[in-house]
């Protein structure tokens, strides 16, 4: 009776799986890739970078700034925006969450954003 008892209890503790024995890292194997980093032909510096500093900018400054450089863009050059990670990252997030993708896809601007250090994010018009 007590086998019973305890397979009920086991049930109730850890589910209906047939891995409630074994609890090791191989029941649970998840391959997370991060989209934002893969490498093909638009993450690639262009012979004319243009660096743009928004150190010294408020988020609605830097938010309307960021929006024209991008969209006066050439499709040769490439945009260095240097918003920097020691004090606020309002900005950083703005850029690499989505956000700014969402607000080029409004105005009809088609890009590829990305990023190798957290100080600064390149942007090159497609």
């Amino acid at each position: 009776m007590s086998n019973k008892r305890d397979r009920k209890m086991r049930r109730f503790l850890h589910g209906n799986g047939k891995n409630w024995m074994k609890k090791s890292t191989k029941s649970n194997m998840q391959h997370h890739v991060d989209l934002g980093q893969g490498m093909n032909q638009h993450h690639v510096k262009r012979d004319e970078v243009l660096k743009i500093d928004l150190h010294n900018h408020g988020l609605h400054q830097a938010k309307k700034r960021i929006k024209e450089e991008c969209q006066y863009a050439g499709k040769d050059q490439t945009v260095q925006f240097c918003h920097g990670f020691n004090s606020g990252t309002q900005i950083r997030d703005y850029i690499r969450n989505g956000q700014l993708q969402q607000a080029l896809a409004d105005m009809g601007v088609e890009g590829a954003l990305w990023f190798t250090d957290p100080g600064n994010t390149w942007f090159n018009r497609t």
